[in-house]
């Protein structure tokens, strides 16, 4: 009898190991050029090859942390929004991670976009 709850609780607890999420894969990138402020943002290139804005008063970080390559990439679902300025913060939940885009405060966030 003992033997049989003691599988119970391995199986118990090697099914709860398996639905863990795992965590994402991140990779850090370092800041390879400042391109400068258009308008309300200011444009930072890093060696990913992506160009990420920042609020034009605030600066580039040296480095980011953003997802390794073929990783992190998928269907991105709203979970919120905010107003910074003349512009609006739409806040996502891609593949457990959260993300953002940044759009002009009068427009509508776009419901699923592709990250």
């Amino acid at each position: 009898m003992m033997r049989l709850a003691r599988r119970a609780m391995l199986l118990v607890t090697f099914s709860l190991s398996l639905a863990m999420p795992l965590d994402a894969l991140a990779w850090t990138y370092h800041l390879e050029a400042d391109l400068g402020v258009r308008g309300l943002m200011r444009y930072c290139k890093y060696s990913n090859g992506k160009i990420y804005s920042v609020n034009a008063v605030e600066i580039c970080q040296i480095s980011i942390e953003d997802s390794a390559p073929g990783f992190g990439q998928g269907q991105g679902f709203l979970k919120g929004e905010y107003q910074d300025g003349m512009t609006k913060v739409c806040i996502y939940e891609v593949l457990g991670e959260r993300k953002a885009l940044r759009v002009s405060g009068t427009s509508i966030c776009p419901l699923n976009p592709r990250f």
